[in-house]
């Protein structure tokens, strides 16, 4: 079995991506067709393209849309609108442009996860051999957080960044120690990062694995190599030095959401120490040992901690530590992606807890019944697992990282489960084995069950929200249907209030100009966005006046706006849906499921003229 994996494995890593990738796009069929595109940030990374691609500068991503007069600014790498881009230019002569988009959009998802699965399969080779790679890599598709970020109309740069951690994963694990596969890695962790800041801790989690075998010559793969944590390094900082230089500007100020000027140089510092560390140690031998090579990492990451502190200190902690407490508490705490695991509720940390947990209890079981892989290799494995994991109990989203290194011990456990229940001598132990290996390598088949059981329960035990109910999420459809934005259309050309989630879909499909989306270089107009709906009327008036307001846009199938008219009974919103419109504004014919009002100048500017 292990030689016909071998001989075709290639083959038949590319089988299972096409078996995927045709089931993946039959169940997305009814989102190709309506052209709903997955969430406000792909809608955005549409138009960040659609905008290049019809001319604006590439080193321009404001979106002149948004925010009048000054537009939008976004924080989104130029390098992720590439492929997107290319492939629209390439459709649009024989699709048309609105065509070549959707036509892209579908596709593009689909070829990023053949190169997350190639990948992924490849460093699992590396590890396990071909026949725990295969399974590995058919095992993976199930983990619903590593799909769905590759599902048709999902163009967003989180695909790109499980593509990263892919290749990262392949190159840390080269038992050749190569040069080659150091320089992968660390334009790997450079484009991880340029991509999006976040990649940060995990480019800091492979690297420093990577020099525990510079450091300690029991952890190396090949005891007579020990170069690559150098070349890793430099081609870190190299990459981010480049990719900076071909999609920013040296001269603009430093965010801390994205890679900036001090970024690099503070990659820069560490590699000049490591490699000047490096050459020293050629020409004197006694700077070869353990602890020099240990003072010398700590020198450079004190120097590179130094610098970063000294030119951007907020750059060293919360990126979000500024934002606007209303945009906090309104938008950025009802993000879970974004929040830390213990803020979210038990239905949403169910599902990476379970793999987390699996994961452990099959890595204890490799410790027993695996003796195959190298004790270098099973450390550094192990450290790359419980990285991810403290990473991800901070930001929820990364923690699919844990979840699909996770999936190595599980695939490893499930083969040699499957091949130790042979022995058994009764079909039932053996089927029983069997299905209780199957069960914990995967828990995204059986944790849903558990989580619609347990709110089964919960809804029999109480009433049902009165806000959150079927009648609700019936609307929530009809509100993000491509039609119904697409219906706007009809208004004149204007300025538009409207929610922060609706506003990328307004954008995508008519002509209109909106205030703000859920981006948080934004906050200003975002604050104005919730201040508008939930402050009172006369407050609200004074924003609509400033941002020179035509029409206010409201769909009660909206999570935000519900948000906002819970928390805020007072405000504009709610004082809307419960008949009281103030003189200023004037209720139109709805257009399909939105409330169309419009603003009267002549009243507007009496309301708001100081007393």
């Amino acid at each position: 079995m292990q030689n016909v994996a071998e001989r075709y494995f290639l083959r038949l890593i590319f089988g299972l991506w096409l078996l995927a990738a045709l089931a993946i796009a039959s169940l997305s069929q009814d989102a190709i067709a309506a052209w709903k595109v997955g969430d406000p940030d792909d809608q955005m990374r549409l138009l960040q393209v659609r905008d290049w691609v019809a001319g604006q500068s590439w080193w321009d991503i404001t979106q002149y849309r948004m925010n009048a007069p000054q537009g939008g600014d976004m924080h989104w790498s130029r390098l992720v609108d590439v492929p997107l881009g290319i492939l629209i230019i390439m459709l649009r002569p024989l699709l048309g442009q609105g065509m070549a988009e959707q036509a892209a959009a579908s596709i593009l998802p689909l070829l990023t996860l053949a190169a997350a699965l190639f990948l992924y399969a490849l460093g699992a080779r590396r590890l396990f051999g071909a026949w725990v790679a295969l399974v590995a890599s058919a095992l993976i598709l199930t983990i619903m957080p590593f799909t769905t970020q590759m599902m048709p109309m999902r163009i967003d740069h989180h695909g790109w960044q499980l593509v990263c951690f892919a290749t990262a994963l392949w190159a840390l694990f080269d038992r050749h120690g190569s040069a080659w596969s150091a320089l992968v890695l660390g334009l790997s962790c450079a484009l991880w990062i340029e991509i999006s800041v976040e990649g940060l801790p995990f480019a800091a989690i492979f690297l420093g694995v990577s020099a525990l075998g510079w450091i300690f010559p029991t952890l190396r793969p090949v005891p007579a190599r020990n170069s690559q944590f150098p070349v890793a390094v430099t081609s870190t900082a190299l990459g981010a030095f480049l990719f900076y230089s071909a999609t920013e500007s040296w001269f603009e100020p430093n965010h801390c959401d994205a890679l900036s000027p001090v970024h690099v140089a503070a990659l820069g510092a560490i590699t000049a120490v490591i490699v000047a560390g490096n050459m020293m140690a050629r020409k004197w031998p006694a700077c070869q040992s353990v602890n020099a090579r240990l003072g010398l990492c700590a020198i450079a990451g004190a120097i590179g901690l130094g610098m970063l502190m000294a030119i951007a200190p907020a750059c060293a902690g919360d990126a979000f530590a500024s934002l606007d407490p209303l945009v906090r508490a309104y938008w950025f705490d009802r993000t879970p992606e974004g929040l830390p695991l213990w803020a979210l509720s038990t239905d949403l940390v169910v599902l990476p807890l379970a793999y987390v947990g699996a994961g452990c209890i099959a890595l204890i079981g490799m410790s027993f019944y695996n003796k195959r892989l190298p004790a270098p290799d099973m450390i550094r494995l192990i450290l790359l697992f419980f990285g991810t994991i403290v990473v991800g109990a901070f930001v929820s989203r990364t923690m699919v990282y844990a979840m699909i290194t996770a999936n190595l011990f599980l695939a490893t456990l499930l083969v040699e489960t499957f091949m130790a229940a042979d022995k058994r001598k009764t079909m039932l132990g053996r089927m029983g084995l069997r299905v209780t290996a199957m069960l914990l390598a995967m828990p995204s088949l059986w944790v849903p069950i558990v989580i619609s059981k347990a709110a089964a329960k919960e809804a029999k035990a109480g009433p049902a929200s009165p806000i959150f109910g079927e009648d609700f999420v019936a609307k929530v459809r009809a509100c993000q249907k491509s039609s119904a934005a697409i219906s706007l259309d009809q208004l004149p050309k204007s300025n538009v209030m409207a929610g922060l989630d609706s506003n990328p879909a307004i954008l995508q499909f008519t002509h209109h100009d909106v205030v703000a989306s859920g981006h948080h270089r934004n906050q200003v107009a975002m604050a104005d966005v919730i201040r508008t709906f939930t402050a009172t009327p006369n407050q609200a008036a004074r924003i609509i006046d400033k941002r020179d307001i035509d029409f206010v846009v409201v769909c009660d199938g909206s999570y935000e706006l519900a948000a906002y008219a819970q928390q805020a009974p007072d405000g504009m919103l709610a004082q809307l849906r419960a008949g009281n419109v103030p003189d200023w504004l004037e209720r139109k014919p709805d257009i399909g499921p939105f409330q169309i009002f419009e603003v009267d100048r002549t009243l507007l500017a009496a309301e708001t003229q100081p007393s």
